[in-house]
C-alpha cells in the first residue's frame, strides 16, 4: 500500500495515533489548532517522497486534505470522515 485514509483512527493520550516507520501519518491541520481529536487521518508509504506530496489546510477535524504531484499532474486526496 503506498496511500491508507483511515477514519476513527486509534487515538493515544497526547492525541496521536500509532505507526511504524514506513508510515507518514497527516493528521486534520484543524486538529493542531484547536487541539480536537481527529476522526481521520491519513498513511503515507515513506517511500513516497515529501517532495511530491503536500497537506492542504482544511478547517475540519474531520477532513485531511492531500495534494501529490505526479508525472501527469496534480491528484488532491481528500480524506473525509
Amino acid at each position: 500500500w503506498d496511500i491508507v485514509a483511515l477514519q476513527e483512527p486509534p487515538i493515544d493520550a497526547v492525541g496521536n495515533t500509532k505507526a511504524n516507520s514506513r508510515w507518514r501519518v497527516v493528521y486534520p491541520t484543524h486538529k493542531l489548532a484547536k487541539g480536537e481529536k481527529p476522526r481521520a487521518v491519513t498513511f503515507i508509504n515513506s517511500r513516497i517522497s515529501t517532495n511530491s506530496w503536500e497537506q492542504v489546510n482544511f478547517l475540519s477535524a474531520d477532513v485531511v486534505v492531500t495534494r501529490f504531484r505526479t508525472s501527469a499532474g496534480l491528484c488532491t486526496l481528500f480524506n473525509v470522515y
